[in-house]
């Protein structure tokens, strides 16, 4: 018995022992351009004899930068406990800033080793004290720039086609590759007279480093036009780090062909069985024409989709399920439209202009492709 209230009096003074703590901070560059990445490191040496002390550091929230942790590590060495913390920080705000840095120091409280010496029942769930370490402010000078990106970038574009028949889609790709604040770039969109335009999420390729995020930022687009029409030029205009100076990114315009052997106008409306004894058809031309535009808009709208990469045995099995003509074709351009494009050029003389195929042989041909 005098053994074991020994050893507990022992714990109560090495847990009731305050830890010294030491700290060094660094911060990479003190002068940085709006948006511009700098790496932040926190080290935290302290004894470590009672096992119980600590430290909690939460990135402040009412500042000028936005935190992204790099890393955070734990070392030991005999009773000294080393814990580093790797931030990059974004300028978010132009002119002299002054970060405060709050880390709490975390000490096992009285109540805490009052458990332990009684033997309660809860000392698992330890009570803390929390200190506010003592920090002096880092002032970082915010130079402004005209521009939301600040970093390195490059521009890529892919068209897959320049001449297409009626309401068949062309392919656009735009991708911005470097590094930076990429994750600010913003979705591009398109407002063209004479074509619908599709397009999907914007898809990032990001890991973050030193110098910020790192990597693709990728969109793609489907156009459909019953017309020739033109992709308008999008410009991106971003502060370069490596030359100090604003740029910008510009794509081309597009000027796209629309061939006269796809849906015709009179196709469109030859299709509907109207009582034209009954109807003056010259008065309700336009409006049919339009209307049937609209549908023939919808239907592409239901077909045109951004091809996706698709495992091979889903593809199969989307192929076999199809029930008609429409739907298989929709899942072939979906699928891949290239690998599948006499297959397409078949069931679109099925949907659009009234023919006639084997939608088994379709499908089998289909799948061999796989």
């Amino acid at each position: 018995m005098k053994k074991i209230l020994g050893s507990l009096l022992l714990l109560s003074l090495t847990l009731y022992a305050k830890s010294a703590y030491e700290w060094k901070i660094q911060l990479e560059q003190q002068e940085l351009y709006l948006h511009q990445a700098t790496v932040l490191s926190m080290q935290c040496t302290f004894s470590k004899e009672g096992k119980n002390d600590d430290v909690e550091f939460i990135p402040p929230a009412d500042t000028a930068f936005e935190f992204k942790r790099l890393s955070q590590e734990k070392h030991f060495s005999e009773e000294i406990q080393t814990i580093s913390y790797k931030y990059l920080l974004f300028a978010r705000k132009a002119g002299e800033q002054a970060l405060h840095l709050k880390p709490k120091m975390l000490f096992t409280t009285q109540s805490a080793i009052d458990n332990v010496i009684i033997g309660r029942d809860n000392i698992n769930d330890l009570e803390v004290e929390k200190e506010i370490a003592r920090l002096e402010p880092i002032t970082i000078k915010v130079e402004q720039t005209d521009s939301y990106i600040t970093g390195r970038l490059a521009l890529k574009t892919d068209l897959d086609k320049k001449a297409v028949s009626a309401y068949e889609p062309v392919h656009l790709e735009i991708v911005y590759e470097g590094e930076g604040n990429l994750q600010d770039l913003k979705p591009i969109s398109f407002e063209i007279e004479g074509a619908q335009v599709f397009s999907d999420e914007p898809e990032t390729q990001f890991v973050l480093d030193e110098k910020g995020y790192k990597g693709k930022w990728i969109q793609r687009f489907a156009f459909v036009g019953k017309k020739d029409f033109t992709i308008p030029v999008i410009e991106l205009r971003y502060f370069d780090l490596q030359d100090a100076q604003q740029k910008a990114l510009l794509t081309e315009a597009f000027s796209i062909r629309v061939k006269d052997d796809g849906i015709s106008r009179e196709q469109l409306i030859d299709k509907v069985d109207l009582p034209s004894d009954k109807i003056d058809m010259k008065k309700y031309y336009d409006y049919l024409y339009y209307l049937l535009t609209f549908i023939a808009g919808f239907i592409a709208a239901k077909l045109i989709k951004i091809p996706a990469r698709t495992p091979k045995k889903e593809k199969g099995t989307k192929i076999k399920k199809a029930k008609d003509a429409k739907e298989l074709l929709e899942i072939l351009i979906v699928c891949e439209k290239n690998l599948f494009s006499k297959e397409i050029e078949d069931l679109e003389n099925i949907v659009y202009k009234g023919g006639k195929t084997d939608l088994s042989a379709v499908k089998k041909r289909a799948i061999s492709k796989l």
